[in-house]
């Protein structure tokens, strides 16, 4: 034996595998299997707390998990048959269970029994027993037997279900695996946010700039004065676009039109300027150009501020 099995083995119950086992679904079977491996396995090990996690298997990469209703179903069904039973219940570490020799046999063979059956012959069983004591029993005490076997036979059934285990306990550690997963996708969410958020304030290269806007922006203005303009912004990393201000300037030049659009790009070509500003219109009807330097700088630093802030909406 230990030849063949150098890592050792798990101790398993013969009366299990003859008379409990084929009775059982295959969530019972795999609860079974991992309660079996962590009390069996070792030597003079009755119980162990298991949690439901652990229970769900799936430990080596790529190996199968449970879920966590396959789980609250196989041991549903295990408790109820008495298979296992719960020593103590612990929330942090897991409950303790126990594993219990027991048959289905008989369980599974009388399944087909009425109720009535079985108290008809717990009632007349007890009135043999005490025929050599009194007198025969009458029609009413075998009625009031008959009620009695009954409730003994009901209250045995719901001891048996164990509603306490499976209506509370149970969904309280469904509810607790539930409110993790939701705590895991909202932290993702979290991270895949802050992470566009980043992305869109990143700056741009030159060759980013102007893949980008080759099918929106550039079809707003004329091709070369945008190269131009861009080669500028893209001279030292400081005034580089972003996204962000991609989305400002092509909203700007959406609403101007190509021609202010491009006399916006010599304005700022000429005066090597980093922002782009609407074009006036003089009362002579022609497109005027601003020339007071003060007004210049403090819209410049107006606009970049405008494209570092950004749109958070936009999906360059």
């Amino acid at each position: 034996m230990s030849i063949k099995f150098d890592r050792g083995y798990v101790m398993s119950s013969r009366l299990y595998r003859y008379e409990v086992r084929p009775f059982l679904s295959d969530a019972a079977k795999n609860i079974y299997a991992e309660l079996e491996d962590r009390i069996n396995g070792y030597k003079d090990k009755k119980t162990d707390h298991v949690s439901y996690s652990q229970l769900q298997g799936g430990k080596l990469e790529g190996s199968k998990k449970l879920s966590t209703t396959t789980v609250a179903k196989g041991l549903k069904e295990l408790l109820e048959l008495g298979v296992i039973s719960i020593v103590t219940e612990n929330s942090r570490k897991g409950n303790e269970y126990q594993i219990n020799e027991v048959s289905l046999v008989d369980h599974f063979s009388n399944e087909s029994t009425t109720l009535e059956s079985k108290v008809l012959q717990k009632v007349k069983r007890q009135h043999f027993s005490n025929e050599s004591a009194s007198t025969l029993e009458s029609k009413d005490t075998i009625e009031l037997l008959y009620r009695i076997t009954f409730i003994e036979l009901l209250n045995n059934t719901i001891r048996a279900k164990n509603p306490l285990q499976v209506n509370f306990f149970e969904y309280q550690e469904i509810k607790k695996q539930n409110l993790l997963d939701q705590q895991k996708l909202e932290v993702e969410q979290k991270v895949k946010s802050a992470a566009e958020r980043k992305e869109k304030t990143r700056k741009l290269s030159f060759d980013e700039v102007m893949d980008l806007t080759k099918t929106n922006i550039q079809k707003l203005c004329t091709p070369n004065l945008w190269e131009q303009f861009v080669t500028n912004r893209s001279e030292y990393k400081k005034s580089a676009l972003t996204k962000n201000a991609l989305k400002t300037i092509h909203d700007e030049f959406k609403a101007w039109g190509v021609e202010k659009s491009d006399i916006s790009l010599k304005t700022a070509i000429k005066g090597n300027h980093q922002g782009l500003f609407e074009p006036r219109i003089s009362t002579s009807g022609n497109f005027g150009y601003q020339t007071q330097a003060s007004t210049r700088m403090s819209e410049i630093q107006e606009l970049i501020a405008q494209e570092e802030q950004g749109n958070a909406t936009y999906g360059f």
